[in-house]
């Protein structure tokens, strides 16, 4: 570009550039690299940038028990646009990785590095797939044996990435008068800005004794991070599910109640999506092999709509079979277990016409994960 156009001019041009050309512009000078890696120009192309293509990672263990992640472009060409993405090397080292979420371009990892000894270290990895970048955070004080959730998103006024560690503690059964929900349970709060955890003073609810984690437990819409939680209702051991969320921003818990329909039933058969850019709960029947799809809706934390309630399409009826996620149309993407059972096979099923779309993806039992989000800085 020449020298002649103004230093402002060129920065006005080049945010108008896709992400893909921003990566190359980088390179062009010191100076375009400064403005792109800022993080005022990150936060201003963000807000400016709404359309940027939309990706799913699928994570899976192939037959031959090797990680492998790939990536679908999520647009009219889908499935046909699919690529291997540069895994980094924070990535790869993980041991028994998840996927925890997805937040503003951004993919959160947990997993564990193995240290001489056979030690295990819990580490998440927060990794940008567009601009190849990642960094590992150690999560300290994370007891395996006890209940915990973890939850991943970006503030959407700061563009600070955050993860939230929830933690039982010993006294965490203890609901009684005296023992407050913050005996027993420890929050603390990962800012990637600061760089260092802290203690969260948040206003869990009271009514929290257990937090579940079926495969699919956790979602950032909107600024809040949403997880499962259990409580037991008055004067009674009888448990029921509710959603937990919390702010991104003021950093507060807040408590949703689900429909009758949803909050007393096995949980293991609730998971938690976005679709369509709202919070849904998937709930699949094992019994009868039915599907219903609950969206809640926007401001009233009591207002629900049951969006589908169908059988599973009759080939697929009494296999195991598990909702994945979302695609931007609304399909649903599921693993459907093979016929010899120690392999499962990812499908795209169309809720409206039952259209069934094999996607030539075949893993390991129980290894498929999938993510979405949108290229980013």
């Amino acid at each position: 570009m020449s020298d002649h156009i103004p230093f402002e001019l060129q920065v006005d041009i080049i945010k108008r550039l896709p992400i893909k050309l921003l990566i190359q512009a980088r390179s062009v000078s010191k100076a375009w690299k400064s403005v792109i890696d800022s993080s005022d120009f990150i936060a201003d192309y963000t807000v400016h940038n709404h359309d940027q293509p939309q990706h799913l990672l699928i994570r899976y263990e192939n037959l031959y028990s090797v990680e492998t992640y790939v990536s679908f472009v999520d647009d009219d060409s889908f499935p046909q646009n699919k690529y291997s993405p540069t895994v980094p090397r924070s990535v790869n080292l993980l041991s028994d990785s998840i996927i925890i979420g997805a937040s503003h371009g951004l993919v959160c990892l947990f997993g564990c590095y193995l240290n001489p000894g056979h030690s295990r270290k819990a580490t998440a990895v927060i990794w940008n797939p567009s601009i190849r970048k990642s960094v590992a955070i150690a999560l300290p004080n994370l007891d395996m044996r006890v209940a915990h959730a973890l939850g991943f998103g970006v503030c959407p006024v700061t563009s600070d990435p955050k993860i939230v560690k929830i933690s039982g503690t010993r006294s965490r059964h203890k609901k009684m008068k005296g023992v407050t929900c913050s005996s027993r349970w420890q929050v603390e709060v990962f800012s990637l800005r600061s760089g260092v955890w802290r203690n969260s003073y948040g206003n869990l609810s009271n009514n929290l004794v257990n937090l579940e984690r079926p495969p699919h437990s956790q979602v950032t819409i909107d600024g809040s991070i949403y997880w499962f939680g259990v409580g037991n209702t008055v004067g009674s051991d009888t448990e029921y599910c509710f959603l937990i969320s919390f702010d991104l921003l003021s950093e507060e818990f807040g408590e949703i109640h689900l429909p009758n329909e949803l909050a007393f039933r096995d949980k293991m058969e609730l998971h938690l999506f976005n679709y369509c850019d709202s919070l849904a709960v998937i709930r699949q029947r094992i019994l009868d092999d039915m599907i219903q799809v609950w969206r809640k809706g926007n401001g009233d934390s009591k207002s629900y709509t049951k969006l589908f309630t169908i059988k599973k399409p009759y080939r697929y009826r009494y296999m195991s079979s598990l909702p994945l996620g979302f695609r931007m149309t609304g399909e649903l993407l599921m693993r459907k277990a093979n016929n010899d059972e120690d392999s499962e096979t990812l499908i795209d099923y169309d809720l409206f016409s039952h259209h069934i779309n094999d996607l030539g993806i075949e893993s390991e039992c129980s290894s498929l994960l999938v993510c979405s989000y949108k290229e980013s800085l």
